[in-house]
């Protein structure tokens, strides 16, 4: 072919091919089906715990915190246990009261009607309960005195049997008792009575750990949520993993009830203290690494969805690896010789399973339901300056 024969293009034409506008690439926006799906789990969840905060709310209830029962029946302290209870009532936890003074005729006729109204105290909060109500069939309550005359003692035979329903409050019915017999005795003037014996250091026992889960709860929960302030520098964020812990907690806590309650665990109180700190840690530590990786991706990509979809992938087989080394480990424990501690194996495994569903299910849920505003005051933007690469740390 010759040079005049190879076809022309006009520089018109070619400015116009160089030229030609881009097409505009459309910014996707999450379907609102993912919305809905979002906010379906969270209310899912809000219904779950509705259930299980109830439940939860009653593991005093299914404890089981006899310190004989913890030990294994081949022990020589259970042996002796046992040959004990031939020598004392199996159905007597007594309260011994005791009063000293000045024990003139006058006061002695105190000490004698005081003795005789025992029973008939009325038992404050318990709803026209008796202490009589909860006695051994048949005690009567009278002063024996010592052999110097100095002191008597009074002993208030107190049931076992009786003592194991609550008061209509829902309190435990032992304390209870203890305090209206010492409120009865600070009424009567010339004499100083003080109230002892088992069944009254068991009540005292009851006061001083009687609210120990809510504390160390309350406590646990506060050292967390500083720290999670601390780590997001952010004052909304920290909401959301938190009370994700807090909802897998009380999951964790009604199966736990339900499962005591028909024997097939054993709870008790050092068991429920240390399901509570292992749920919110556990629960928390899988929380930040989600977190971490949803911020990293929301750098990367314009939806919040794709990038929390990315963030699951990633963490999923982490968390759940981590969650199954730590229910196999706690699970060893039912190989113990001790019941305490077999009873702690299945509970510590039920809180972590709790904690792995619930981190990898109900926080996504949350966080791309709340959006990208959670992380104010530093928003994490699409293809801007990702802060977590920079800095001291980062080269570290």
């Amino acid at each position: 072919m010759s040079p005049a024969a190879k076809p022309k293009h006009s520089k018109k034409a070619v400015a116009k091919k160089t030229t030609a506008k881009k097409p505009k690439v459309k910014k996707t926006k999450a379907p609102k089906k993912f919305t809905f799906l979002a906010v379906a789990v969270v209310v899912i969840w809000m219904g779950i715990s509705g259930v299980a905060g109830p439940l939860f709310g009653k593991l005093s209830e299914v404890q089981e915190n006899d310190n004989a029962a913890f030990l294994p029946t081949t022990a020589e302290s259970s042996k002796v246990s046992d040959v004990a209870t031939q020598f004392t009532s199996s159905d007597s936890l007594p309260a011994l009261v005791v009063v000293t003074g000045d024990l003139s005729k006058e006061n002695l006729a105190k000490a004698n009607e005081f003795a005789a109204d025992i029973n008939s105290l009325k038992i404050e909060e318990g709803d026209g309960k008796l202490v009589s109500d909860y006695l051994t069939d048949g005690a009567k309550s009278f002063p024996i005195p010592s052999e110097d005359g100095e002191a008597l003692l009074i002993s208030v035979d107190i049931s076992n049997t009786k003592i194991i329903t609550p008061l209509p409050n829902g309190e435990p019915a032992l304390p209870a008792i203890v305090k209206t017999i010492r409120d009865a005795a600070k009424d009567i003037d010339g004499l100083q009575i003080n109230v002892t014996g088992a069944g009254v250091i068991l009540a005292d026992l009851f006061g001083a750990f009687g609210s120990i889960d809510s504390t160390l709860l309350s406590a646990t929960l506060i050292v967390v949520a500083l720290i999670l302030i601390v780590v997001y520098r952010s004052p909304l964020l920290w909401i959301f993993p938190l009370l994700s812990a807090v909802i897998a907690l009380t999951l964790a806590g009604s199966v736990v009830y339900l499962l005591a309650k028909e024997e097939i665990i054993t709870l008790n109180g050092q068991s429920q203290c240390i399901l509570s700190v292992l749920v919110i840690g556990a629960a928390t530590d899988y929380g930040l690494l989600l977190i971490a990786r949803y911020r990293e991706e929301l750098h990367l990509v314009e939806s919040r969805f794709t990038a929390m979809r990315k963030a699951i992938r990633g963490v999923f087989e982490p968390i759940v690896a981590s969650g199954a080394t730590v229910i196999a480990a706690l699970l060893v424990l039912l190989l113990s010789d001790l019941s305490g501690n077999r009873g702690l194996g299945p509970v510590g495994a039920i809180g972590i399973a709790a904690a792995v569903v619930t981190i990898l299910t109900l926080l996504p849920a949350l966080l791309v339901a709340f959006g990208r505003w959670v992380f104010w005051p530093r928003i994490p933007r699409n293809d801007d300056a990702n802060s977590q690469l920079t800095g001291t740390w980062a080269k570290i």
